[in-house]
């Protein structure tokens, strides 16, 4: 499954999300157990427009008690669920929610979101923002910016996820740290990162860039993207 999650990643990343969704459908077959690969492939669909399975992915990713090594991942799932469901309203489609809890639907817009997922299981990368302040987001505490980060996935794949409601003016600088692994394998595997920045997250204004980076060696960090807001940012300061 690690191959094909970096296949299907790759794919991605050069516009063929079509020919990735078989990919990852094997990935969800192979690792049911993994709240990740329901997501990723939820994903893939909201891209092809299939808005109506997506949902129906994501959701029992939401309610379902995974292992402790995934931790918020429902809370995650959510934010997304309620983005698709969002972004199908907006293209007219009317989706079946009838299913679904009641508490858990809500329209959550960010200004920025940022979420970084990898692809080597037992592996521990974080998600770093550098923002207009030049100061670092911690784990669970929010910026001086109003920015939070979540908690800090050690088991493998992630998601971790910057969210931002209003963003300040200037540039936030993104970047993903190896910070170890318990590969029980002779040649641990390099993990390859996927970071999606995401703004107007939530509304029918939203854009996605996708960017990856490989990371060789713990200890590393590599700069994976950047975004600018647009103003002044000495206002901020």
């Amino acid at each position: 499954r690690h191959n094909l999650r970096q296949l299907a990643m790759r794919l991605q990343l050069a516009g063929h999300n079509d020919l990735a969704i078989p990919l990852l459908e094997r990935v969800r077959d192979l690792a049911p157990e993994e709240p990740q690969s329901h997501r990723d492939l939820a994903l893939a669909l909201v891209a092809r427009g299939d808005h109506q399975r997506a949902v129906d992915l994501l959701y029992p990713v939401v309610e379902r008690r995974w292992d402790a090594r995934f931790p918020d991942i429902g809370v995650m799932a959510a934010v997304d669920m309620n983005a698709v469901i969002t972004s199908a309203s907006a293209a007219g489609k009317t989706l079946d929610t009838g299913g679904i809890d009641t508490r858990l639907m809500r329209h959550l817009p960010l200004d920025v979101r940022v979420v970084l997922t990898w692809d080597a299981d037992n592996t521990n990368i974080d998600l770093v923002v550098t923002d207009p302040n030049e100061r670092l987001q911690r784990y669970g505490l929010p910026s001086y910016q109003g920015g939070l980060l979540s908690m800090n996935f050690v088991g493998g794949y992630g998601p971790e996820e910057y969210a931002l409601r209003n963003a300040k003016p200037g540039k936030y600088r993104i970047e993903a740290r190896h910070s170890g692994h318990r590969q029980q394998v002779s040649r641990p595997i390099d993990p390859t990162v996927l970071v999606r920045v995401q703004t107007a997250f939530g509304t029918p204004q939203q854009q996605e860039k996708l960017y990856s980076v490989r990371l060789s060696r713990v200890g590393e960090m590599r700069f994976a993207g950047e975004l600018e807001i647009p103003g002044v940012a000495e206002e901020n300061r």
